[in-house]
């Protein structure tokens, strides 16, 4: 059969033909990249805004011809309805979904670092409409200040993946947001990573999936589980030579042994989540909350958004919309009339609540006990990571 040959053709018919095909490569290739098309970055982005915004369209729709005063009421409590009540601000999480597409994906095959920062975005704007609502109708704002990155496993090519962000601190002026990367490989068994066990003494007592890992036998080097093990460079030494080894340095090397493993099967034990889901990496972000150019105090914001300390009564039912926590109802009475309206709660987070004598303030009682505590102690760790950072740009 001879091959097909444009020389042999017309000029207007080989152009045409060239034209024909470069046109069905073009749209190939904006069908391939769809996801990083102009807006494509908005969208996902602004997503969960426009669907509040529909949603609360279609509830003034709904009731268009009801009296002012029951529309004004229904929309309060629609508003008000959207605040975590009773919630503790630890335990509130903001997930968001993705996947390795072409345009995310680097020359390896993995998801790209870079997209990592790119869909962090979506969930950082996922957890604010949902963590302060109410914060946010009234012209607030979130601002930025960095992320840090910690790649611990790479995200396949067209792996679905999860963005599970949370609170983890928050002081005066910054509040820190722990993201964590996971996914759910579909082939768990040629591709496990396997926790490793010690006890007290730092002894290794093998893992969760012995059992399976011995009566495999590896055939390709992707068949062999993974125990993702690695020293702390500050731990490792020069071997000695044979005729300066004391009894001295054996029992420090020992202790250092049995420390290094506690440690690292502490750092493989993570490696897992709760519901078995692979941890690929952990991103902490520092921002602060702004109106106009006011930064309003995050342990502030979130008691008027009805996130409290659990009950201090064992047995009484949790905190919740339907049994909301002692200090709700003076949170509402800033925005909800007839006490209080959005240009009020926006005054007292401009700067009232400094007006407020100390022993009034309810919003300080509302997040005390286990949840400072907590606070505190998460502080102490996450703190360290921005002081960290920020030491860094006078080296050198």
């Amino acid at each position: 059969m001879p091959f097909f040959n444009l020389q042999k053709l017309p000029r207007s018919q080989s152009t045409t033909l060239v034209l024909s095909a470069s046109k069905y490569i073009f749209f190939v290739l904006l069908l391939i990249n769809f996801r990083s098309l102009p807006f494509a970055w908005h969208i996902r982005v602004f997503l969960p805004v426009l669907r509040l915004r529909l949603q609360y369209y279609l509830l003034r729709f709904r009731i268009l011809f009801k009296p002012k005063e029951v529309r004004t009421k229904i929309l309060a409590d629609w508003g008000e309805g959207l605040c975590p009540i009773g919630a503790n601000p630890f335990e509130l999480v903001a997930v968001q979904h993705g996947w390795t597409s072409v345009d995310d994906a680097d020359y390896n095959g993995h998801l790209s670092n870079s997209s990592y920062a790119k869909a962090l975005d979506a969930a950082r704007l996922k957890l604010v409409l949902k963590a302060i609502p109410a914060f946010a109708r009234s012209g607030g704002w979130m601002a930025l200040g960095s992320t840090h990155f910690h790649f611990i496993r790479e995200i396949p090519f067209l792996r679905s993946y999860e963005i599970r962000l949370s609170i983890g601190a928050w002081d005066h002026k910054w509040m820190f947001l722990i993201a964590r990367y996971v996914s759910f490989p579909k082939n768990r068994h040629s591709d496990t990573t396997y926790k490793l066990h010690v006890d007290e003494s730092g002894q290794e007592l093998g893992t969760d999936n012995d059992t399976a890992r011995l009566s495999k036998t590896p055939t390709t080097p992707n068949d062999f589980p993974r125990i993702l093990l690695s020293t702390p460079a500050e731990d490792l030494t020069t071997p000695a030579t044979p005729g300066s080894v004391t009894e001295v340095d054996s029992n420090l090397q020992a202790e250092k042994t049995a420390k290094a493993i506690e440690g690292l099967a502490a750092a493989q034990s993570r490696m897992l989540e709760s519901d078995s889901a692979v941890l690929h990496c952990v991103a902490i972000s520092h921002i602060c909350f702004k109106h106009g150019r006011i930064t309003v105090p995050p342990g502030v914001i979130l008691p008027c958004e009805g996130f409290s300390k659990p009950p201090s009564t064992a047995g009484v039912a949790p905190f919740s919309s339907t049994n909301p926590p002692p200090h709700w109802k003076k949170a509402q009475a800033l925005r909800v009339a007839p006490s209080g309206s959005m240009p009020a709660f926006a005054k007292f987070l401009k700067g009232g609540w400094r007006d407020v004598p100390e022993d009034e303030r309810w919003w300080e009682d509302a997040l005390d006990g286990p949840i400072e505590e907590q606070r505190k102690a998460n502080l102490e760790v996450l703190d360290s990571i921005r002081k960290g950072m920020e030491g860094a740009r006078f080296i050198g």
